[in-house]
């Protein structure tokens, strides 16, 4: 399956939040409090910053950079590495509904209650159970460039659904790195993470990677003398 079939196929690509086996996964004892962002270094230099938490991780069909399609995903984990929970957003500009976002809890969920999304204190906003697999049970939702922006500012993304006892199952999506992520050029493509699924270290080591390249390319960049600008000084002397 090509990976822009994968996306087109709904709600079945969900199942990747879940396909690495925890790789750049979050561990609930650390999701109520999502880390603050990273100063920018002194002088606005934004490409010296730190890296921001990878909590995210980004996969793009290969093609042109208005034209390809993408994901992002965060998968969240007891401390022994138990499934609580998933976010996954689609942006593809080849699809009518451009942004659609997946969100899934695990088994033994009352389904009549769907999930509850809410970003910080925002309006919550109840989804309806759509599928539910072998381990999860997913809910969907399209979505526009506004609960987009959202996203990029808000520090967490509650989900909210009900266990067999009628109780809150609370999980955190932690917000922190969304936006350097979803903006950023760093990306896997399909068949890297097909290839590398099964370890999360080789999975971070491509994205630092294309990180630090591209972070490489904008200090060049920025460092590069404008066409002319080298001869100025000599032309300036002759004129004295």
């Amino acid at each position: 399956m090509t990976f822009k079939s994968f996306l087109a196929a709904g709600l079945t690509f969900a199942a990747l939040s879940l396909a690495t086996g925890g790789a750049f996964a979050q561990d609930a004892s650390s999701s109520a409090a999502p880390a603050p962002a990273a100063a920018p270094a002194a002088g606005g230099d934004q490409a010296a910053a730190a890296p921001a938490p990878a909590n995210w991780l980004k996969i793009c069909d290969p093609g042109t950079d208005d034209k390809r399609a993408c994901i992002l995903r965060q998968v969240v984990v007891t401390p022994n590495k138990q499934f609580l929970g998933s976010f996954l957003l689609r942006d593809d500009p080849g699809q009518q509904s451009r942004l659609l976002a997946v969100a899934a809890v695990p088994l033994g969920v009352l389904l009549p209650f769907g999930v509850t999304w809410q970003i910080d204190g925002g309006k919550p906003i109840r989804v309806p159970y759509m599928l539910c697999d072998p381990q999860s049970c997913a809910t969907q939702l399209v979505v526009n460039e506004a609960y987009v922006n959202s996203l990029k500012k808000g520090g967490k993304l509650t989900l909210t659904a009900k266990n067999r006892k009628n109780e809150d199952l609370v999980i955190n999506i932690n917000l922190a790195g969304f936006t350097g992520v979803y903006d950023g050029e760093a990306a896997l493509t399909f068949d890297e993470f097909n290839k590398n699924a099964s370890g999360e270290a080789a999975l971070e080591k491509i994205l630092q990677d294309r990180a630090e390249a591209a972070r490489q390319k904008l200090s060049g960049d920025a460092s590069a003398p404008a066409d002319g600008s080298s001869s100025a000084p000599a032309a300036s002397s002759a004129a004295q």
